[in-house]
């Protein structure tokens, strides 16, 4: 009987027409990974695995026979994706490990389904399914999945000097699916092991990190990490997890808050772009709210200073630049912090009434003096709480110049 609590994905055409493609002259065909672990948790499946003991060129074969598109995304490691209906279908031949190199391993393809399973790294991620909804377990990782217990398959040791990646991947695996504390031995491989790390590209790293910092432990796995000697190690000696500890304690947690580049910044700050190849976005993003947070932690936290930041920065990034203030300690009460969220989120930012062309005509040439006037024109508009006309305020663009030249 099927353990499946979410077996759409199975059911669906597309997949049973995978099944059809793969399982000709004796070969069988079944999911694995991520599909099926999501799929006994009750957990959303967003993409499907399929192991094959069918080669890779016997698969672009059936495929091409029976008018399917296959694309041989990885081909020399035996994987291929069949395209049906618009929906991927990831498929790979059964593997085994010939040799290993800490990233990536020499595989010869097989017919073994338990060598295939060995390979993998979590017992979780090592059950495979067939079309029928029959489960086969060849390490006795069910009982782990179910149990959300993460652990090696085998030796914990081994499995990471196989791929260092793996130490990450423990952490970000223990955030999203953990229940209870974690696996002593493998946390203490990933301890021990842990300068594997610096072989791995920041890129793979990124990739990791970010989708843990939005799991549902998240603290948890980032507290383990810092007393295992990690944290500091991929993101830089001033990270530290009680900032991201002061932001989940919030009564009320905006929705800012769950943003993975917005958690970083918080925790690492901005040097964390000196450890991770983040994109250009991503590091403005880190940059611009610890500059924000910065800014109120010298100009202070009132409504005017507030507004300027606003005006000049945009509503997105002053509410990144508030939730990072408060992960930094810059603005100490939670009442606070909501009421100075609650400005920024209602306040409607009005459209600056000068232009130059007004300024033109109103005598002030181009070149550096009309610089100087807009500065002056936004300093005045800013005094005034943003509710100038543009008469109004041109007046007072004037009566300044002119004092100021008397004064001269």
């Amino acid at each position: 009987m099927t353990l499946l609590k979410h077996r759409e994905w199975l059911d669906s055409a597309a997949v049973q027409r995978a099944f059809d493609v793969l399982e000709q002259d004796g070969d069988v065909a079944r999911a694995v990974g991520g599909t099926v672990r999501n799929s006994l948790l009750g957990e959303v499946v967003d993409d499907v695995d399929i192991a094959c003991t069918a080669l890779p060129d016997m698969v672009l074969e059936r495929a091409q026979a029976a008018g399917v598109k296959a694309v041989p995304t990885g081909i020399d490691h035996g994987t291929v994706t069949l395209v049906i209906d618009h929906h991927p279908v990831e498929v790979t031949c059964l593997r085994e490990d010939v040799e290993t190199h800490g990233r990536h391993a020499t595989v010869k393809f097989g017919r073994d389904w338990t060598k295939d399973a060995q390979r993998r790294d979590f017992t979780m991620n090592a059950i495979y399914v067939d079309r029928h909804g029959e489960l086969f377990d060849p390490l006795n990782g069910l009982e782990d999945c179910l149990n959300r217990h993460l652990r090696f398959i085998g030796d914990a040791r081994a499995r990471i000097q196989e791929d260092y990646l793996r130490i990450l991947r423990f952490f970000r695996f223990f955030a999203v699916y953990g229940h209870g504390g974690i696996n002593a031995d493998g946390y203490a491989a990933c301890v021990e092991l842990k300068d594997g790390l610096a072989h791995l590209s920041k890129e793979r790293i990124n990739k990791e990190i970010l989708r843990m910092l939005c799991a549902p432990r998240a603290l948890d796995a980032l507290r383990l990490m810092e007393q295992g000697g990690i944290l500091s190690l991929v993101l830089g000696e001033k990270a530290n997890s009680t900032r991201l500890k002061r932001l989940l304690e919030l009564s009320e947690l905006p929705e800012a808050a769950s943003q993975p580049v917005l958690r970083l910044g918080g925790v690492a700050g901005p040097e964390v772009t000196k450890h991770l190849r983040l994109s250009n976005v991503q590091q403005k993003q880190i940059k611009g709210a610890a500059k924000i947070s910065e800014a109120l932690q010298n100009e202070g936290c009132g409504e005017a200073a507030l507004k300027a930041l606003v005006v000049a920065h945009g509503k997105e990034a002053v509410m990144d630049g508030l939730l990072t203030a408060w992960m930094n300690e810059v603005i100490e009460q939670e009442p606070k912090l909501h009421s100075m969220l609650r400005l920024v989120e209602d306040w409607e930012v009005p459209q600056f009434p000068l232009t130059g062309k007004m300024m033109i005509a109103d005598g002030i040439p181009e070149g550096p003096q009309m610089g100087a006037s807009l500065r002056l024109a936004r300093e005045l508009w800013a005094a005034a709480d943003y509710k100038c006309t543009a008469e109004t305020l041109m007046e007072r663009v004037r009566a300044e110049l002119a004092s100021r030249m008397n004064e001269s």
